[in-house]
């Protein structure tokens, strides 16, 4: 929860397409993961006597098989310096690895360096726009390469 208290309102509203912070009992259930189904990795940095959440990428069940929800949010002074492709690349190998085959996220149209960096290091399949949310449905590059 100490992450999502110094997002700023627009992470916020980026992340959860609304303007109110977690709840406790929504963090509650991000926070629980079984490691096949619910996956979540995290990106943390020493800042003294613990380290500190920075960045956390997840997926979760959509009720299809071998089809992930994912969702990532990178601490505002941390963004753009390349952690949210090192988490969206090793979510979507760690799913790849327990057969996930294919994810789905959703964003906000508006927000052009989620969608950017989804269409640099995924394989989009099928993408969808309607009320200001592109629905996206994407699969794991081959290769680890991302696209110049």
């Amino acid at each position: 929860m100490a992450l999502c208290h110094r997002f700023s309102s627009r992470t916020v509203f980026q992340r959860f397409f609304s303007p109110r912070r977690l709840r406790a009992e929504d963090a509650y259930v991000l926070a629980n993961v079984d490691y096949r189904e619910r996956m979540a990795l995290v990106a943390e940095v020493e800042t003294g006597q613990e380290p500190t959440l920075i960045g956390v990428a997840r997926y979760g069940p959509t009720g299809e098989a071998a089809v992930a929800d994912i969702g990532l949010v990178v601490e505002d002074d941390w963004q753009g310096l390349g952690l949210g492709s090192i988490l969206l690349t090793e979510l979507l190998q760690a799913g790849a690895q327990r057969g996930v085959q294919y994810f789905k996220a959703d964003v906000l149209t508006e927000n052009y360096r989620s969608l950017r960096l989804l269409a640099r290091y995924t394989h989009i399949t099928e993408s969808t726009t309607s009320a200001g949310v592109t629905s996206i449905t994407l699969r794991r590059r081959q290769n680890s390469a991302a696209r110049e």
